[in-house]
């Protein structure tokens, strides 16, 4: 497998297209080119992760943040991310990124968060959309399917889980054939009418091209009519956080405590609770969502003192977990994830989350 096919995969898990737009998700240091036999996962690149990748002779890092968020006025080889790249370029080692793209994903972070917190009946706190065009091409009777057949073969008709999905419908079209035409149905210089179906399917952005030379390779009309119109799919899973339910009710303190050992709270204090929202890394700003949700307690990571206030004002109970504790749960997962990928294609790729320290100690 070469690092381009590799973040193919990471993409098919991780979509681009649902990245906030000041992400920067995707290869951040190394070659398309490169072969890839073994992946190291971990929530940042550090000089730590970079050594431990190297050392287990890993070709990528894929971490959650990305190592470059704004572009590069110099690279120093002596500090921050420069001296990453140099020891990650000497050693042969790829760094890539699946951030907020990875956060917002059917089976991202929030909803890792949420099985190790055992929350069941889930809906996104902040729903998002996926990008696509829709393609809608007139075919003549009875060379719909050939049509169908290449455009499932470039990439199109895949909803969710579901592929090879479309949608036909009959009518009638005309049209009138140049003097020079070679027209597959009528005559040059007449008119012509035939029966046609209207042929529908969704197509990613990246893959309107290879769509398009599909169309005019198959397609039995000098001309095909053809259009690209662009649509905003909801994914029912999809989207920034989550509110999930304990049900029975459980004892927010008592469930913490148990799995996480101490942690922050401000606002009302941490009962009985059944509704609860989540948004791991820095959230603090969705306390007000959470709670015009019906949720009881946001939990989330990087609140500050301001917002703790707030939070109390709206009746709300804020947690604050830590940035790493409620994210690294979304890195194991996603190395499940791409091992079951990995798994299923019959790849020679071994794929391990590393082991990483949060960046707060206690006393």
């Amino acid at each position: 497998m070469l690092l381009r096919d590799f973040i193919s995969m990471v993409h098919q898990l991780a979509p681009p297209d649902l990245a906030a737009d000041w992400d920067n998700p995707g290869l951040q240091a190394g070659s398309p080119d490169q072969e890839v036999k073994r992946v190291g996962l971990a929530l940042d690149a550090t000089p730590e992760t970079v050594a431990e990748a190297l050392n287990a002779r890993c070709d990528v890092l894929l971490t959650h943040h990305p190592l470059i968020f704004k572009p590069l006025k110099n690279i120093n080889f002596t500090t921050g991310a420069g001296a990453l790249i140099k020891a990650a370029a000497a050693g042969g080692l790829s760094i890539v990124a699946a951030h907020t793209n990875w956060d917002s994903a059917s089976q991202g972070v929030a909803r890792a968060l949420a099985d190790f917190l055992e929350l069941t009946d889930r809906t996104p706190l902040e729903p998002a959309a996926r990008e696509f065009y829709k393609l809608v091409v007139f075919v003549p009777a009875g060379y719909e399917s050939r049509v169908r057949e290449a455009l499932f073969a470039a990439g199109a008709g895949v909803v969710g889980d579901y592929d090879r999905c479309w949608f036909e419908a009959s009518g009638q079209g005309g049209f009138r054939v140049p003097d020079r035409g070679k027209p597959f149905i009528g005559q040059a210089g007449e008119e012509a009418r035939t029966r046609e179906s209207r042929l529908e399917v969704v197509v990613p952005r990246d893959l309107a091209e290879r769509a398009t030379q599909a169309v005019f390779r198959h397609h039995p009309y000098e001309e095909p009519a053809f259009e690209f119109h662009p649509v905003r799919v909801y994914g029912r899973d999809q989207g920034l956080g989550l509110i999930g339910h304990w049900d029975p009710p459980r004892d927010l303190g008592d469930e913490l405590r148990r799995r996480f050992g101490a942690f922050r709270w401000a606002g009302l204090r941490p009962g009985l609770v059944n509704r609860v929202a989540l948004l791991p890394g820095s959230g603090g700003r969705f306390i007000h969502q959470a709670r015009r949700q019906g949720a009881q307690v946001l939990i989330t990571g990087d609140a500050d003192y301001h917002t703790a206030l707030e939070a109390a004002g709206l009746g709300l109970t804020l947690v604050d977990l830590g940035h790493f504790e409620t994210e690294w749960p979304g890195v194991a997962a996603l190395a499940r994830a791409l091992g079951a990928e990995i798994g299923r294609r019959n790849l020679d790729v071994e794929c391990q989350a590393l082991a990483q320290a949060p960046a707060w100690n206690l006393f």
